[in-house]
């Protein structure tokens, strides 16, 4: 299913930001326009809060590091804002609304995100730099799909089914997959 803006004009990166500090709903910012967030599920929600819990954890042991999770804005080079399910961001300029330099991206899919995360955001989440991981979680079995930056700035695939472990290299830190879906039901 499309996404349909919610503006009919372009706007510059600065009036989204004006427009977003007052709406009660979240919008991402792609290419001038704003589209709204769907709302999420209780899986959506135990997965991206397993997965913040440990990055948070992590992030502290670290200097510089912190993780956050669906409400601050990540801002592509390309002057798109997307709102991650976890990012996690070290040596960072963060103002109170934006992170430029991410080094873990985590989406957790639904059936109206799948598509955008998988093609549009992940293309343009792999121009950050910065960024050495990208996670895709499934919330309907055990499944993640990762691109990990490696040092030659290529992009490894990594899939996991049903068990396994992660190694999140951002922060030094992993999880089984029992532990990202800790209290799912399926």
């Amino acid at each position: 299913m499309p996404r349909v803006a919610t503006n009919t004009e372009p706007l510059t990166f600065e009036q989204y930001l004006q427009l977003e500090e007052t709406a009660t709903t979240r919008h991402e910012f792609v290419d001038g326009f704003m589209f709204a967030m769907a709302g999420g599920t209780k899986p959506h929600n135990n997965i991206t809060g397993n997965i913040f819990i440990k990055a948070k954890l992590a992030a502290r042991a670290k200097a510089n590091c912190m993780a956050y999770m669906e409400n601050v804005k990540v801002r592509t080079p390309s002057g798109i804002g997307y709102y991650p399910d976890v990012v996690l961001t070290c040596n960072d300029d963060v103002t109170d609304l934006l992170i430029y330099n991410p080094c873990l991206i985590v989406e957790v899919l639904s059936n109206s995100t799948e598509d955008i995360d998988r093609g549009e955001k992940l293309f343009n989440y792999q121009k950050c730099s910065s960024l050495k991981m990208y996670v895709l979680v499934r919330q309907d079995k055990k499944f993640l799909e990762v691109y990990k930056r490696n040092a030659d700035d290529t992009w490894q695939y990594i899939k996991l089914e049903e068990s396994g472990i992660l190694e999140f290299s951002c922060a030094d830190f992993s999880m089984t997959l029992d532990e990202i879906y800790e209290d799912v039901t399926f």
